[in-house]
């Protein structure tokens, strides 16, 4: 597909979405967010916000990285957290995430802006031979931080820090497409 026709896909999308959506639906988000949900998660394409919501807008404050990582965009999860008071944070990693398996491969040769992003998954990654288990780790690890950052939050009940495996493999055997919980404030439900 050439540049021309993605071009035309994209504006068609946005007919179709503008057709089907009228002023009312606009109009509880004019003049400001409301999510419920900061959503941190991979900026892998098959990991849409639609998987956990059918229509997210103005509901998922969605803040998306390589390796679904805290770190590297702190400031953004803090203005979901501090200024939009969302409720929920959400660690969403997911099926064969490219960023763990680089790092499982080696990076070296990656420009160093990718190797910057990929070195903060360091402390996470123990055995090089298991992908699952290390999405499954880097997750826990980004909820650990989390737990750690915003804890009076946590501990005042006003912030849940959820850690989920969005599952379109069916890696843990439980259907293609299911996002299982795996950790909720530290608990893991492995």
């Amino acid at each position: 597909m050439n540049t021309k026709e993605l071009i035309e896909i994209i504006i068609n999308g946005n007919d179709k979405f503008v057709k089907n959506h009228n002023k009312e639906y606009f109009k509880d988000h004019f003049d400001k967010q409301n999510p419920n949900i900061t959503l941190v998660t991979c900026s892998d394409s098959r990991v849409q916000p639609d998987v956990i919501l059918p229509d997210s807008i103005n509901k998922i404050f969605i803040i998306r990285n390589i390796g679904n990582q805290i770190p590297s965009n702190e400031g953004s999860v803090d203005y979901g957290i501090y200024h939009l008071k969302t409720p929920v944070l959400l660690i969403l990693g997911h099926s064969d995430c490219g960023a763990i398996k680089a790092f499982l491969k080696g990076y070296n040769d990656e420009p160093d802006t990718i190797k910057h992003e990929l070195d903060n998954l360091k402390p996470v990654i123990l055995k090089e031979d298991e992908l699952i288990e290390n999405i499954r780790k880097n997750i826990n690890f980004q909820v650990d931080i989390a737990i750690k950052k915003y804890k009076e939050l946590i501990q005042n009940g006003e912030l849940a820090v959820v850690g989920a495996y969005y599952d379109f493999k069916n890696d843990l055997q439980k259907d293609y497409g299911r996002l299982t919980v795996i950790n909720i404030n530290g608990e893991n439900n492995n």
